[in-house]
């Protein structure tokens, strides 16, 4: 039906009907004045009417539709004249609209998505180094962003800042190194953490190598110019070398020779030990980064669980929180859990001294969609209820929390990330519940758990 203003100038009722030469369908009939709709609105309840006698019938304010009465269809609040009904084409659900950025075309229902989603121009932040930019400049950011991840090709190590890599390239104790006796044909090339092994077991074989060039260094001092030798003089012909004072500063000379020799090998020696210490330094801190990952993933694997049920156990609360109040650390993560073996991988995000509307007043606690193996066999987007509860250590009241996810949302869809955009609880909890003798803080600690309702998977 054509967008008619109530507020048109000089309205006239309806058409008359003796005008038609045919039958008149019903549905073109004024319900008011039973002529031809002229301009017709259409009520609240369905009914046509010319707008003329729509604002008659409604100068007072809403009314019950006569004709729905007529009709005995008549329920509240659905038949119910409304003078505002006109208004709804201002904000109709389905109206398409230019969007402001791009200009596309796009129904009303769709902007929200396609802002956050679709548009070609629109800003979103770096999901590694927090910088706005466009949309369309995201390949170009993503070759110079320092803290974008990069791989290992050595060692396999994975998610490198680009700000880092050079050093890890330094330390990686898989990284290829050329043999320090490479200078003098030594071929060997092998992992970092490997030189030393191969210098202790081709000893004899470097040995060789350098022979050759110790045997034209001694030949090189044994050819040099003797007492007594000819030499030729440019311009004046052959002559004796002088027997005394000649001797004496060639044997000066050989000696400051000798003493360079001494000097250079010594130099070379220190250099190589230099080398072997740095090598050795690399392993120590590739040794303690496995370590430190290993117990990373043990810790990990002891409080995994795999059927959508999980209890943190937050210690330390007191230092933890001071530490969110200075901005030290403002959040925290708990490790992984699932909803089954193979299923939705997630974790929960605490805020000590609250995030966003609840900054300083409330425990923030938000629920998290992490990226897993066997997403591709998933259902997307992730739709199942949550709930999350602060644990009464006197078993008595809990403080509850519940959602439903916004399946529209990003934080609902399949990760394309290590994890999605935490969603969840600003306001979860007042942080004066935790103050005194307190049922939800004893021993420095609370617990926390979090409950992914399994229906329909």
């Amino acid at each position: 039906m054509a967008r008619i203003s109530l507020d048109c100038p000089n309205p006239l009722p309806g058409i008359p009907q003796s005008v038609l030469s045919v039958p008149m369908e019903n549905k073109y009939k004024c319900q008011q004045c039973l002529q031809v709709l002229r301009k017709p609105v259409q009520a609240q309840c369905g009914h046509r009417f010319c707008v003329h006698c729509f604002k008659l019938l409604t100068s007072c304010g809403p009314k019950p539709c006569e004709a729905c009465r007529q009709e005995e269809i008549y329920e509240e609040p659905f038949s119910i004249l409304n003078s505002n009904e006109a208004q709804h084409e201002d904000r109709c659900e389905f109206e398409r609209m230019p969007c402001e950025a791009c200009q596309t075309s796009i129904l009303r229902t769709e902007k929200e998505r396609h802002d956050e989603r679709e548009c070609e121009a629109r800003t979103l932040n770096c999901k590694y180094c927090k910088t706005t930019f466009n949309f369309k400049e995201i390949k170009a950011h993503d070759e110079i962003c320092l803290k974008f991840p990069l791989q290992c090709k050595d060692c396999g190590k994975k998610k490198i800042p680009r700000e880092k890599f050079t050093e890890h390239s330094k330390l990686c104790a898989k990284s290829k190194s050329a043999c320090p006796f490479s200078d003098v044909g030594c071929k060997y090339v092998t992992d970092s953490g490997k030189l030393g092994d191969h210098e202790h077991g081709s000893t004899m074989e470097h040995l060789r190598l350098l022979l050759p060039m110790v045997l034209s260094m001694s030949r090189t001092r044994a050819e040099a110019p003797g007492q007594g030798e000819w030499q030729e003089d440019s311009g004046l012909g052959l002559y004796r070398a002088p027997e005394e004072g000649a001797a004496t500063e060639t044997g000066a000379a050989a000696s400051m020779q000798s003493v360079d020799v001494e000097k250079k090998a010594n130099q070379e020696k220190i250099e190589n030990l230099s080398n072997k210490v740095r090598q050795l330094e690399r392993t120590v801190s590739m040794r303690d980064l496995q370590l430190s990952e290993t117990e990373q993933l043990l810790r990990e694997l002891q409080f995994c669980t795999y059927d959508g049920i999980f209890v943190w156990k937050v210690s330390d609360f007191a230092r933890r929180r001071q530490d969110a109040v200075a901005g030290r650390t403002p959040a925290m993560f708990s490790p992984a859990f699932y909803s089954s073996k193979y299923g939705y991988k997630m974790c929960l995000r605490l805020y000590l001294n609250g995030d966003g509307t609840g900054r300083g007043t409330h425990l923030s606690l938000f629920f998290v969609v992490m990226r897993g193996k066997c997403d591709a066999l998933l259902k997307w987007p992730f739709s199942q209820k949550v709930t999350l509860m602060l644990l009464d250590q006197n078993n008595r009241e809990h403080i509850i929390d519940a959602f439903r996810p916004d399946v529209t949302s990003t934080s609902f869809q399949r990760p394309i990330s290590e994890m999605n955009i935490a969603s969840g609880c600003p306001l979860f909890c007042p942080l004066a519940k935790l103050a005194g003798k307190s049922p939800y803080l004893r021993d420095d600690t609370i617990f926390i758990k979090a409950i992914v309702d399994l229906t329909g998977l």
